[in-house]
């Protein structure tokens, strides 16, 4: 049986004495709706296998309290997320430059949250935002292993929620056998700003570069750019890494923070394109939409699709 044109088009089949009339062309064959369905199946399932190869498990967040006098209190809240237990998970908080050791939480089983609290931020004394940094570490399964590192950045306020002026981003690439941090500032205002800067790198990484703070001034409208060269330490074998710059400055009694991220990624070239089969399922139900469009237009203003027309006309 022919579908003919009627399913495109107001035209209806053409019936001789009972019986439908001879069909010369067709449109869409049903196994190519069936192809269309399979390749979209697969570009969502491996999209959303390749969006999770990279996630962790460990789930960090923060509740932070200032009371009228500027002191602080942090609430830490540990969950694991993932499908199998986590062991040694051990956060440090970053208080203006200052590491704060939590407690170990030996098991956090999956799905479980442990809260923790911290009276040990200093207090703050200007209006304005502050930054608040979590590193934890963790394990996955053997005791041997080498940990884990979740970083986890916030910010609170004292006072008055003031927004930072300055942003930027921060670009990668390999150099060797390390990476080369590309960080790149912009001044928003129209006043310059003392910027203190500090680069936050997991455990197994090494900026011999770059010291625990770097500041220079920035002028109203400014644009500046510098590299940071980043290697492995000998011992770490990860290949993936958050890093993080925390920016602030005072202004006007006031404090400023914001902060910009990027990833380093050590894995070689052809193991970096997480999201091949879905680039290419994309690609290929792409190209079977263009056939079957391209298909369909030739068909209809094919002579038999003519004809058919004025004969429905």
């Amino acid at each position: 049986m022919c579908y003919g044109l009627d399913k495109y088009t107001n035209f209806r089949p053409q019936w001789t004495g009972g019986k439908m009339a001879p069909c010369e062309t067709m449109i869409e064959s049903p196994s190519m709706e069936k192809l269309c369905a399979g390749l979209l199946l697969v570009f969502f399932l491996t999209a959303g296998f390749s969006s999770s190869v990279w996630a962790s498990p460990l789930q960090l967040t923060t509740q932070a309290l200032v009371d009228d006098d500027g002191r602080v209190w942090v609430r830490l809240t540990v969950k694991n997320n993932g499908r199998e237990p986590l062991y040694d998970v051990h956060p440090m908080f970053h208080f203006h430059h200052s590491m704060v050791m939590m407690d170990k939480i030996v098991r956090l089983d999956p799905g479980q949250g442990v809260t923790l609290e911290n009276t040990d931020h200093p207090p703050v004394l200007r209006t304005g935002r502050y930054p608040l940094v979590v590193m934890a570490e963790y394990k996955t399964g053997a005791k041997d292993e080498a940990p884990l590192t979740q970083i986890h950045t916030d910010s609170f306020y004292f006072r008055e929620p003031v927004k930072s002026v300055i942003d930027g981003e921060i670009r990668t690439t390999r150099q060797g056998d390390g990476s080369l941090l590309k960080i790149f500032l912009r001044n928003n205002s129209s006043s310059f700003k003392n910027v203190r800067l500090m680069l936050l790198l997991p455990p197994g990484l090494v900026a011999d570069e770059f010291g625990q703070m770097m500041g220079f001034t920035i002028r109203g409208g400014e644009e500046k750019s510098f590299e940071v060269p980043v290697h492995r330490s000998a011992e770490n074998t990860e290949t993936v890494y958050p890093v993080h710059l925390m920016i602030e400055y005072a202004e006007m009694l006031k404090h400023y923070t914001g902060e910009i991220g990027g990833e380093i990624d050590f894995r070689p070239a052809w193991d970096r394109v997480a999201l091949v089969p879905s680039a290419s399922a994309t690609g290929i139900l792409a190209l079977l939409v263009w056939y079957s469009y391209r298909k369909r237009s030739k068909d209809i203003f094919s002579p038999v699709g003519k004809r058919l027309g004025r004969e429905n006309g």
